[in-house]
């Protein structure tokens, strides 16, 4: 084989992760329908993920558990263990490296392998063929992989067969497998572009390609536009970066309403779902916050943000939601929303106080502490308004 003109991009993609690495500790779940969640309480419990099994029977991702067990009632459910996750991600991650140090840790579960310079050694299907066997043979978990020249058709071709597939996609192959794709489903357009592009008669990734009025496009979704269009066309030229995934100085979730949210109860139920999002992305990281935030946006499109930092740094839904609920109440005049963000800050590894504590401040700290546990208590059992501390006149 002689040098390739063009990058050869493996995008690879973990098989309903969550559960594979449950399965991997309790190999009897392995044909059973299985749904991991944050919380067990059915009342409470949001489906983070679900084996294949689960998912015949209906059963998918940020579904309640409620309803889930009602389309399975013989579904299983386990608590996520991220520690666990973790280290088989690294795990996965170490495999890849063995093949190439142009590795991008897309997420947990996927990654970018830039292997062009193994072109000559290896047919790129054959070498895809063996990276798939060895992490189900060491790993114990199936997985699927886009073969191509970039990593946005990478991407959009592990999607296209699952689980355990291997999609080669050609720039040639563009026009018949790629472009009759509905919108929706093309990688970086959101749940909120969609349906706007659709408003424009765009309804398929070709329909994007072949739009006439790119300005129009630009005008309403700014530069992500003109991004769609060109990976649309597979002129990706984003390249592998080793150091993407870092860890990160933030990490929130916003969403963008579809029409005017006017409604506490529909507002709120948006917010917690942000609040779910934020926290298993703290998790996922082993990371804790000290410093949430909330952002608004009404149809005017006038943005408030306002935030509060708490003694012992937090990462559970149950820990966050209660304080956005709190920022919400407090700012909100009752205006029109499109947009509700939650954000943390002051990230830390520990969720442990490290406040100095002296012969002076011992016993003060303590009271602190008692306060807030009582305060939060009676604010669980009785509502959020009831209570609040007080602060002493010139403090802020």
């Amino acid at each position: 084989m002689g040098t390739p003109i063009f990058r050869i991009i493996f995008h690879i993609d973990l098989n309903a992760f969550f559960a594979s690495c449950e399965t991997i500790l309790r190999p009897e779940l392995q044909n059973l329908p299985l749904a991991i969640t944050g919380e067990k309480s059915s009342k409470r419990g949001i489906v983070v993920t679900a084996n294949y099994v689960a998912r015949q029977y209906g059963v998918h991702s940020a579904m309640p558990l409620m309803q889930a067990k009602k389309k399975c009632p013989h579904l299983v459910v386990a608590s996520a263990n991220f520690d666990l996750y973790r280290k088989i991600s690294q795990q996965f991650i170490q495999l890849l490296h063995e093949y190439s140090d142009q590795v991008e840790k897309a997420s947990i579960d996927e990654a970018y392998v830039d292997v062009t310079h193994l072109y000559q050694e290896i047919h790129p299907l054959h070498l895809a063929q063996q990276i798939q066997q060895r992490i189900f043979n060491e790993l114990k978990i199936g997985c699927s992989i886009g073969v191509a020249p970039n990593k946005f058709l990478a991407k959009m071709a592990s999607d296209m067969k699952k689980p355990n597939g291997i999609t080669v996609l050609r720039k040639r192959d563009l026009p018949h497998i790629l472009w009759p794709m509905p919108i929706e489903e093309m990688f970086g357009v959101g749940k909120a572009s969609s349906p706007k592009l659709k408003q424009l008669g765009i309804n398929t990734i070709g329909d994007l390609v072949h739009y006439k009025d790119v300005d129009k496009i630009e005008q309403l979704f700014g530069h992500h536009a003109l991004k769609w269009i060109e990976n649309a066309k597979g002129n990706d030229q984003n390249p592998i970066n080793p150091n993407k995934y870092e860890v990160p100085s933030s990490i929130g979730h916003s969403t963008t309403f579809s029409k005017d949210y006017c409604f506490d109860e529909e507002i709120k139920a948006e917010a917690k779902r942000m609040c779910i999002k934020t926290s298993n992305r703290l998790k996922k990281y082993g990371l804790y916050a000290k410093t949430i935030s909330i952002q608004l946006k009404d149809t005017s499109f006038k943005q408030i943000t306002r935030s509060q930092t708490v003694q012992v740094p937090i990462q559970s839904v149950n820990e966050l939601y209660p304080i956005i609920e709190e920022l919400f109440d407090e700012h909100w005049e009752g205006q029109a929303l499109r947009l509700i963000g939650v954000n943390t800050t002051n990230l830390v590894n520990t969720n442990k106080v490290t406040q100095q504590l002296n012969l002076f401040n011992y016993q003060s700290f303590a009271s602190e502490e008692k306060l807030n546990q009582t305060i939060q208590q009676i604010k669980t059992k009785h509502g959020t308004h009831l209570i609040q501390k007080g602060i002493q006149k010139g403090q802020k």
